[in-house]
């Protein structure tokens, strides 16, 4: 639902035909683009159905106090911080991603955080490739500041005012805490973070990946452009690019890939990119493109059959035990990765899924 039009020429307020015909053509652009006519943060308040004072205090603050954060282990030592929305805020934003940023669509070679692009749907694209470039971005969402964000509510059509405020709404400002988690080598990153001061897109909000898709798509564009004219493929799924074709190819364009990076003002994790030739690890976010269809890599399946195997034969609590797990969420972090076979090989996950049916899980 929409302010009508018609309710400002009825308010007992006189308006000038300049200022009738300025909100007309306002509300007539967003509608063109099947987005919802919002005048300010009020309005986008009572529409997304939220408290008006809670919203302009949330704006009005580094939005630190609305957010939970927790601490992830990397798998090459370090940390992750996850800092996630309180339940006002991250309803508000769940509303922003429905209502507004999901009808705006993101660049083709986007296969990841959209409507009908999936993992699977990222390695297909490089099935039958000759050799494989990837290259990942450094702390992908840290390095989109609150600028961006703004930069992508003004340009589909909302305005300056109400472009701040949802950019506020969908940042947070990082403190000495979250600073602490950057790793030397992170360093020109963390550096730029301080001397904007201003907000970055959190890991656990529900916009910030839509946001960094929407935001990418001039780098997506560039990538398309460079990968075409090399006669190779592109995609990318989050932070992880891949370009795939001829090695020879593939050498060529490295340098430019990581100049396109700095110019479009994101990082580069070197020690993650990789020239991978076919009969190695031919995998694309953790998918065999090897064959003539995806896979699943043999080191997840074996993974997955292992953790299965001994919840059946020798209980969950003695396995867990005897291989040091410490993970409250082991039945879900199990189901989800036979969810991912099963997304990938459909027999091979029906199996698994019917073993995991059978395991004796505690109370």
């Amino acid at each position: 639902m929409t302010y009508p039009f018609c309710n400002i020429k009825k308010n007992s307020i006189d308006h000038s035909k300049e200022f009738e015909k300025e909100v007309e053509e306002y509300s007539r652009k967003l509608k063109d683009k099947n987005l919802p006519v919002i005048f300010s943060l009020p309005h986008l308040s009572l529409m997304a159905g939220v408290d008006i004072q809670h919203t302009i205090n949330t704006c009005n603050s580094d939005r630190i106090e609305f957010h939970k954060r927790f601490k992830l282990k990397k798998k090459r030592g370090g940390y992750r911080v996850i800092q996630t929305p309180n339940d006002e805020l991250k309803y508000l934003q769940r509303w922003v991603l429905k209502n507004i940023l999901e009808n705006i669509p993101s660049h083709n070679s986007c296969k990841g955080f959209d409507k009908k692009t999936s993992i699977n749907e990222n390695a297909k694209l490089h099935l039958g490739s000759e050799a494989l470039l990837k290259i990942d971005l450094l702390r992908f969402f840290d390095s989109i500041n609150e600028k961006r964000v703004y930069g992508i509510f003004r340009s589909i059509g909302y305005h300056p005012n109400l472009a701040v405020s949802m950019a506020k709404l969908c940042t947070i400002v990082p403190d000495g805490n979250f600073l602490s988690s950057f790793k030397k080598k992170e360093t020109p990153l963390k550096n730029l973070i301080i001397d904007r001061n201003e907000g970055i897109l959190a890991q656990g909000s529900p916009t910030s990946p839509k946001l960094s898709n929407l935001i990418l798509r001039n780098l997506d564009k560039r990538f398309k452009g460079l990968s075409d004219k090399y006669d190779l493929k592109y995609s990318r799924y989050a932070d992880d690019l891949t370009f795939s074709g001829n090695l020879v190819q593939l050498k060529k364009i490295k340098k430019i890939v990581y100049r396109i990076i700095k110019n479009e003002s994101l990082f580069v994790n070197y020690g993650k990119t990789k020239f991978i030739k076919r009969g190695g690890q031919f995998l694309v976010t953790g998918i065999n493109v090897q064959g003539k269809s995806t896979m699943v890599s043999n080191k997840k399946k074996n993974e997955v059959e292992h953790h299965i195997y001994h919840c059946l034969n020798n209980g969950v609590k003695k396995h867990l035990k005897a291989s040091g797990i410490n993970n409250r969420n082991f039945k879900d972090w199990l189901f989800g990765n036979i969810s991912f076979v099963y997304s990938i090989e459909k027999e091979t996950g029906r199996k698994y899924i019917e073993e995991f049916n059978k395991i004796q899980w505690p109370i």
